[in-house]
C-alpha cells in the first residue's frame, strides 16, 4: 500500500478526503494527517510518505512553501496540489515543483481517484528506473572492483586512494584480512599452444578467454579462499586471496589448473607470490607473482611455480658444479644406476651445507632438471610435471628432507626418461639394447647381434637406426661411456678393469676415447667426480 499524507487547515475536507482514499479501491492509505505547514514537515521527516495531498492555503505558511522544502530534499515523492483558487500564478509554481495535479475545491471522487492514480502510476516509474539503476551498478561493479585490483597491483594510482575506495567497496569484508597472496594465472595458449591457436577462429579464442576468466574465481572459491581477480591481458589472469596460508594458496592455484584444463582442456601455468602482511605491499607481490608465471616458458606448462623457488635458484643460476652437471647428463641419459651413485656422494656433501645453501643448489638443479622434461620431444611430460616438484620443495623447511624428495625425485626422472625413449620401440629391438649393454665386451658386436637377432647384419643395421633413431656404432658407443662412467665412480675398480668392461683392450686407447667424448681422461674424471 501507498502511504499518503493528507495536508490541508480544514477538518471536514481533510474527513472526506480519507473517506474518498478507503472508497477508491486504489492501493493507498492515508498514514496521517496536517493542519498546517510545521506538522506536515515534521510528519514528512518521520515518516517519509508515498506521496502528499498539499492544500495551498495554511495558517503558517503556503503549501507551496512546505513542498519546496520538500523537494530541496526529495525529487522523487510525487505531490498533489489541493486549493479553492484557480490561479496561474499557482499553477506555474506547482508545474516547477512538478506536482502531478493541481485540484480545484470542491474535487469530486472521479478526479481525487484519477490524480491518487497518476501518483501510483510517478511511484512505479521511479522505482522501475530505480531497481533498473540498481541492476546496471551491480552489473558494472565486477568490472570497478578488477579495475580497482589492477590499480592497486600495477600501480596505476596512490595505494593509499586505492585501498580507501576498496574499503568503502566492502572489498574484502570484516572476517578477511592478512596475509594477502597474489596468483598469476597463464593460459598456455599464448605461447606454448601458439601455432594451434592461431588455427582457431577467433570467436573460439575470445570464448576461452571469457571462460577462463569465471574459472579462475569459481575455482579458488571452491577452494575455500575469500578471493578477487582480474584480467590482465585475454591469457593472463590475476588472482588476489586473502586470509589465506601458504597451503591454502597452493590449493586454489591445484584447484584452478584443474578446473582450466577440465572445462578448456588446456594448461594454465600459476606462479604464486610470497605471502604479504599489508595491502600496501601487493604490487611487489603481483611483481613476483607473475615473474614466477614467466619462468613457465624455462621449467615448463602446467606448473605451479612459487616465487620463493624462483628467487633460490637465481643467485647461481648459471654456475653448476661439475658433478651437479654430471648428474644431470646421466638423468638425461636415463642411467639409473649413475644417478643413485652420484646422489649417494653429492646427499652426503650437502648434508653438511647451511639450509639455504642447500636449498639454493637443490632448487637451482630441480630447475634444470625440469628444463630436460619439457625440452625433450621423447619424454611424455604431463605424469612428471604434474607432481609440481618446485611446489614441493618450496615447502620443505630442513636440509636432509630437501635432498631426499630431490633424490627421489631426479630418480623417478631419470627412470621416466628411460622409459619413454623405449617406449614405442619393438620388443625385439629392445632385447637388441639389452644384448648390447650385456656384450660390450664383445668384437665383432654387430655380426654376433644379428645372429641373435636371425638377421642379416645390413638389415638389422638399418632397421636398427630406422626404429631407434641412432645407428648401432652410435648407441653401443653412447652406451659404453655412459657404463664406464658409471663404472669410474667406483673408487675400488681400476682404470684397466674399467677400460675391459666396456670393451676396449688397449687402456691407453680408452684413456683417449673418453677423454674425445666426455672431455676428460678416466683419472681426470675420478678428481673430479670423487
Amino acid at each position: 500500500m501507498y502511504r499518503l499524507l493528507i495536508v490541508d487547515d480544514e477538518y471536514h475536507i481533510r474527513e472526506g478526503l480519507k473517506l474518498m482514499v478507503a472508497e477508491s479501491g486504489l492501493s493507498v492509505e492515508v498514514s496521517d494527517v496536517a493542519e498546517d505547514g510545521a506538522t506536515a514537515l515534521r510528519l514528512y521527516t518521520e515518516q517519509r510518505p508515498d506521496m502528499i495531498l498539499l492544500d495551498i492555503n495554511l495558517p503558517d505558511m503556503s503549501g507551496l512553501d512546505v513542498a519546496k522544502i520538500i523537494r530541496e530534499k526529495d525529487q522523487q515523492t510525487p505531490l498533489l496540489f489541493l486549493t479553492g483558487y484557480e490561479s496561474m500564478t499557482y499553477i506555474r509554481q506547482a508545474v516547477s515543483l512538478q506536482a502531478v495535479d493541481y485540484l480545484l475545491k470542491p474535487v469530486t471522487s472521479e478526479d481525487f481517484e484519477a490524480a491518487l492514480s497518476r501518483a501510483e502510476d510517478r511511484i512505479a516509474q521511479w522505482r522501475r528506473s530505480e531497481e533498473e539503476a540498481i541492476h546496471r551498478h551491480r552489473s558494472l561493479e565486477p568490472l570497478y572492483r578488477e579495475h580497482l585490483l589492477l590499480d592497486l597491483l600495477q600501480q596505476r594510482r596512490p595505494a593509499a586512494e586505492v585501498i580507501r575506495e576498496m574499503d568503502g567497496l566492502g572489498f574484502f569484508g570484516e572476517t578477511s584480512g592478512p596475509p594477502y597472496t597474489v596468483l598469476c594465472c597463464e593460459l598456455e595458449e599464448a605461447s606454448q599452444q601458439e601455432a594451434t591457436a592461431t588455427s582457431k577462429p577467433h570467436g573460439s579464442m575470445h570464448k576461452s578467454s571469457h571462460v577462463f576468466a569465471g574459472l579462475a574465481g569459481e575455482a579458488a572459491a571452491a577452494a575455500g579462499a575469500k578471493a578477487h581477480g582480474a584480467a590482465v591481458s585475454r591469457d593472463r589472469r590475476v588472482v588476489l586471496l586473502a586470509t589465506a596460508s601458504c597451503r591454502a594458496a597452493e590449493r586454489t592455484a591445484q584447484q584452478i589448473r584443474q578446473a582450466v584444463q577440465e572445462r578448456l582442456s588446456q594448461g594454465v601455468s600459476i606462479g604464486i607470490s610470497r605471502p604479504v602482511q599489508r595491502m600496501e605491499q601487493l604490487p611487489e607481490a603481483y611483481e613476483e607473482a607473475v615473474q614466477a608465471a614467466e619462468h613457465r616458458g624455462w621449467v615448463g606448462y602446467s606448473q605451479i611455480i612459487p616465487y620463493e623457488s624462483i628467487q633460490a635458484a637465481e643467485p647461481n643460476s648459471s654456475q653448476l658444479l661439475e658433478k651437479e652437471l654430471l648428474m644431470i647428463t646421466e638423468i638425461r641419459a636415463g642411467n639409473d644406476a649413475a644417478v643413485h651413485a652420484i646422489l649417494q656422494e653429492w646427499s652426503g656433501q650437502l648434508a653438511g651445507l647451511p639450509v639455504k645453501q642447500v636449498k639454493m643448489i637443490v632448487t637451482q638443479l630441480v630447475l634444470f632438471v625440469m628444463r630436460i622434461v619439457q625440452s625433450d620431444a621423447s619424454v611424455g611430460q604431463t605424469s612428471i610435471q604434474e607432481q609440481d616438484p618446485l611446489l614441493e620443495l618450496s615447502r620443505l623447511r630442513h636440509g636432509p628432507e630437501m635432498i631426499d624428495y630431490v633424490s627421489r625425485y631426479f630418480v623417478r626422472v631419470g627412470r621416466h626418461v628411460r622409459e619413454s625413449r623405449e617406449k614405442g620401440i619393438p620388443r625385439k629391438f629392445q632385447r637388441a639394447k639389452e644384448w648390447i649393454r650385456e656384450h660390450l665386451q664383445e668384437d665383432g658386436g654387430l655380426n654376433r647381434l644379428a645372429e641373435y637377432m636371425n638377421m642379416s647384419p645390413k638389415y638389422l643395421s638399418a632397421r636398427f637406426k630406422q626404429v631407434t633413431g641412432e645407428s648401432f656404432a652410435d648407441y653401443q658407443t653412447r652406451v659404453r661411456f655412459e657404463r664406464a662412467r658409471e663404472l669410474l665412480l667406483d673408487a675400488n675398480r681400476k682404470v684397466a678393469e674399467v677400460a675391459e668392461v666396456v670393451g676396449f683392450t688397449d687402456t691407453n686407447y680408452f684413456s683417449i676415447a673418453f677423454k674425445k667424448h666426455t672431455g676428460l681422461t678416466p683419472t681426470e674424471f675420478r678428481k673430479t667426480f670423487l
